[in-house]
C-alpha cells in the first residue's frame, strides 16, 4: 500500500512539471500572426478589380490586369499581420492610402496606414516591417 502511494506521488509530480512545460509552451507561441490571404474574405485568385487610392488625393487608379493584382497580392502576403485586440489601435494617421478588391460575388478592402492596415474591418500591425508609401506610389503610378 506504502509502495503504492509514492507510485501516485511521483505521478502527480510528473503531471504537474509536464502541465507546467505545456503551458510555458502554450503561452509563448504566437497564436495572433496570420497571412494576408487568410485575413481577405474574397478569394485572392478570384480577384478581378483592383483600386487603389493614395493619401490625400480622391481619384483612384483601376486595374483588371490579373498580372498586377497577383503582383500587389504578392507584395501584400510577403507581410506577417498581427490581429490588434479589440480593434483599436493605439493611434491612427490623418490620411491613408484606401484598396478596393473586387471578387466574383464579394468585395474587401484594405486602409493603409503604414504599420497598420484595417482589412475587412479588422485592424492588424504589420509585423517588423511595414507597407511601404513607395511601393503603393508606383503600383498607382503602374496602373493609373
Amino acid at each position: 500500500m506504502k509502495g503504492m502511494v509514492i507510485f501516485m506521488k511521483k505521478i502527480a509530480f510528473i503531471t504537474i512539471i509536464v502541465m507546467t512545460a505545456l503551458l510555458a509552451y502554450i503561452m509563448q507561441v504566437d497564436w495572433t500572426s496570420q497571412k494576408f490571404t487568410d485575413a481577405l474574405s474574397v478569394n485572392p485568385d478570384n480577384i478581378a478589380k483592383l483600386q487603389l487610392s493614395l493619401p490625400g488625393e480622391s481619384n483612384y487608379a483601376t486595374t483588371r490586369d490579373p498580372k498586377k493584382i497577383q503582383k500587389f497580392i504578392q507584395y501584400f502576403s510577403s507581410k506577417n499581420y498581427k490581429r490588434i485586440r479589440g480593434d483599436e489601435p493605439t493611434e491612427l494617421p490623418m490620411s491613408a492610402s484606401m484598396v478596393y478588391l473586387y471578387g466574383k460575388d464579394q468585395t474587401d478592402f484594405l486602409v493603409v496606414f503604414g504599420d497598420t492596415v484595417l482589412i475587412s474591418h479588422q485592424y492588424y500591425n504589420v509585423k517588423d516591417d511595414i507597407i511601404e508609401m513607395t511601393f503603393l506610389k508606383d503600383f498607382h503610378q503602374a496602373i493609373k
